[in-house]
């Protein structure tokens, strides 16, 4: 009995006493985003196409044209945005 206590004790009393490596802290760089200003002229909505009650196939060619040309100048504007730094 009184091996085993000594033997438990020895055991507990090893494993506290390991050595350990502390590092020295190093100083760390924290970088900050600044928002950019985005200019209006770039986020300025297009004019929505209203759609007439009496519309024919030529006349939604027109409308379609219209909104493609909408969505070309959108997309020119997200890429102008996409370029601000």
């Amino acid at each position: 009995m009184r091996v085993s206590i000594l033997f438990c004790l020895a055991v507990l009393l090893t494993a506290c006493g390991g050595t350990r490596v502390i590092e020295k802290p190093v100083p760390v760089e924290v970088v900050r985003d600044v928002p950019i200003p985005i200019p209006d002229d770039l986020t300025r909505p297009c004019a929505k196409q209203d759609i007439p009650d009496g519309l024919t196939y030529g006349g939604a060619l027109e409308a379609w044209v219209k909104d493609r040309a909408c969505v070309d100048i959108l997309n020119a504007n997200m890429k102008a945005i996409e370029t601000l730094d």
